[in-house]
């Protein structure tokens, strides 16, 4: 009896663990509670850094000078404008919402932004591994790899948050995009899954659960559109095991009409825009379509490379990648295109025997299909790699869980456990990354390091000399920023957001006649830089030029009419002109926008007392003003002698 007695299990301490202990260890929630767990803290950890990261590069269009996002009081009506203003140049309505969130809450604080970016990181992760926990488990999939489930599930999802391909979508804040669509891209799966395995009214409230995920996904990101493809996919690997007996085609036939559906609703909504996107996209590139398609094979295959040895000095926010001009220059372009033709059969080829292997390569390539085909967008990013990336880092914790398990049946090895061997590999794979995903955010902390970073790794490319040049702008240093913005349009000759930046340079150097010769250079280069007439408007108005500066703002406000401060400098360009009547309606506009605009109150105050004679309401804008101005205000006393002077009127 003695002999079939089990072993007691023993801690690592080799003391014996109590049964009640035992269960309580492997209790499923348990388990999950410490998946998270760790997702969550090594996630901090590894971003423990990006805090006080800056805006940059497409932060400042899409949030610190995007007015639809600038909310200050949070109503229908702003979030209307908010909604109506962003969907006219593009569906990703919902990341702009929570962009507009965070400006209300806390404008330009950077804190904020990054809290909701790592939330948004870290719920991803936790989604992949809900993901793989699903699927591993499955009927059709937990012989082989039910046993290692867990494994594969967390260590597979720990990669994903600390590998440093990601920084880029999770540091750089507005490629929340990218981290916020692979989280509804997940979620969705998740939803589909369970739903498909559940019954009655709880698979109607899953599958309604996982239509809201994919809208919600495309209203942050449209790569997202895919989504329906790979859960069709999956209904086809995972659900229905390849099977194409007449059943099997039947479910195929459903499949494929759903998706036939789902993608003539798109293109009826969205297909005239995006036709138009491409055509006049490719006017302003300096490739053509054909050129583009031809040069993504060879992306596709270098992120691979990106993704096997992501060191930090490989990465770049703004590649110089060389383009294919033809199938053979370079010679690599045909050669990627048979590496990537080969992979995509050998997946179809080996889809019975290995489905897994076989729908990680569809995934991978799928994926990235939006963004590397015809539509007119840089050649490379990383952030491009947030979703696609899933499909690696599932294959290679596959092979490592798989290739210890023959350590596992190995009752001791040098004196160690077989199991502290397996966690110790595991640890030092995820330090390693986060270190380098850590070295890779100390960079970002670092503007003017970050910039010439980029110069360094494209140093034929005029737009990274422009944005050391910003930075410097930013920072006061405006020797430094003409230097470097003069080296980008040397580069670039007809750079238009360089000349842009110029004569903001000038304005701010004082040179007020060079920097209006340069916003009307911009506008030459670039009319549909309408952010020019806003700048020029600023230095009209400085220069005394009152017509034009009236004409400079009317044409901004007609693109962006909530655009904060606008209409206070419309406002003042009438009173220039002596048009107080029209000077009274701008600066009650902007009041709407903005009930708590100091200057606009200030403004209405000093027109309704000087020109109209109207003490209440002078005496109440002013007093609002008052309450609203900094305590340090030079002219703080005198609207105070005013508003007493007024008082005593009564």
């Amino acid at each position: 009896m003695s002999k079939l007695k089990k072993k007691q299990k023993k801690d690592i301490m080799g003391k014996p663990v109590s049964l009640e202990n035992q269960r309580k260890w492997h209790s499923p929630m348990f388990l999950h509670l410490i998946a998270a767990t760790l997702i969550a803290g090594v996630t901090l950890v590894a971003y423990s850094n990006t805090f006080n990261v800056s805006f940059r590069f497409d932060d400042i269009p899409n949030i610190l000078n995007n007015p639809y996002v600038q909310i200050k009081v949070f109503s229908w009506d702003h979030l209307e404008q908010m909604f109506r203003g962003t969907y006219k140049e593009t569906i990703r309505v919902f990341s702009y919402f929570t962009f507009a969130l965070n400006y209300y809450f806390g404008e330009s604080n950077l804190f904020g932004y990054h809290l909701v970016n790592l939330f948004i990181h870290i719920t991803t992760g936790i989604f992949l591994y809900w993901f793989l926990l699903l699927t591993f488990n499955l009927l059709s999939l937990k012989g082989k790899y039910g046993s290692i489930s867990y494994k594969v599930a967390l260590f597979t999802s720990l990669i994903f948050v600390v590998h440093p391909i990601q920084t880029q979508s999770v540091t750089y804040i507005v490629q929340r995009m990218a981290s916020m669509a692979g989280m509804f891209y997940l979620l969705a799966m998740v939803l589909y899954i369970k739903g498909r395995l559940s019954t009655g009214t709880a698979r109607f409230y899953y599958f309604g659960g996982t239509a809201l995920s994919y809208l919600l996904g495309i209203f942050s990101k449209e790569n997202v559109a895919i989504l329906p493809l790979f859960v069709a996919l999956y209904e086809f690997y995972f659900f229905q095991n390849l099977d194409l007996s007449p059943r099997g085609k039947r479910v195929v036939f459903r499949l494929v009409g759903v998706l036939f559906i789902l993608g003539a609703i798109g293109f009826i909504l969205w297909g005239q825009r995006y036709y138009n996107d491409i055509v006049e996209g490719y006017k302003m590139r300096e490739f053509t379509l054909e050129e583009r398609v031809l040069t993504q094979f060879r992306v596709v295959l270098y992120y691979v490379t990106l993704l096997i040895y992501p060191h930090p000095s490989r990465l770049n926010l703004d590649y110089d990648f060389p383009i294919s001009k033809t199938i053979l220059s370079p010679p690599t372009t045909l050669l990627s295109i048979l590496i990537v033709g080969g992979l995509i059969g050998y997946s179809i080829w080996t889809a019975k025997k290995r489905p897994v292997l076989s729908y990680c390569i569809l995934w991978y390539f799928g994926n990235l299909m939006i963004e590397s085909s015809v539509f007119p967008l840089e050649m490379v990013y990383e952030h491009r790699l947030y979703l696609p990336s899933v499909a690696p880092f599932i294959l290679f914790s596959l092979l490592v869980m798989r290739g210890m398990e023959p350590i596992k049946r190995e009752k001791d090895t040098v004196g160690i456990k077989p199991y502290l061997i397996q966690i110790t590999a595991c640890s030092l794979a995820i330090i390693i990354l986060a270190i380098g995903t850590y070295s890779r955010n100390r960079l970002w902390n670092n503007d003017i390091e970050f910039w010439i970073d980029c110069v360094r790794k494209s140093p034929i490319k005029a737009r990274p000399y422009l944005n050391v040049g910003y930075t410097y702008l930013n920072q006061g240093a405006y020797d430094k920023a003409l230097e470097w913005t003069q080296k980008a349009i040397q580069i670039d000759p007809k750079y238009g957001i360089a000349y842009y930046n110029l004569s903001i340079i000038f304005q701010k150097m004082g040179d007020l006649n060079q920097s209006i010769i340069m916003g009307r250079k911009t506008l030459e280069i670039k009319p549909d830089l309408y952010l020019t007439y806003y700048s020029l408007g600023q230095t009209y108005l400085k220069t005394g030029q009152c017509e034009e500066a009236q004409e400079a703002f009317e044409r901004y406000l007609k693109i962006y009419p909530y655009s904060p401060d606008a209409h206070n400098y419309l406002g003042i360009a009438y009173v220039c002109l002596k048009q107080f009547n029209k000077a009274i309606k701008e600066f009650e506009w902007e009041i709407r926008i903005n009930p708590y605009h100091t200057f606009a109150h200030l403004n209405l105050g000093k027109i309704y007392w000087y020109k109209f004679q109207n003490r209440d309401k002078a005496l109440y804008h002013l007093k609002f003003a008052l309450r609203l101005l900094d305590p340090f205000f030079p002219d703080r006393e005198e609207i105070l002698n005013l508003i007493r002077l007024l008082e005593g009127l009564s």
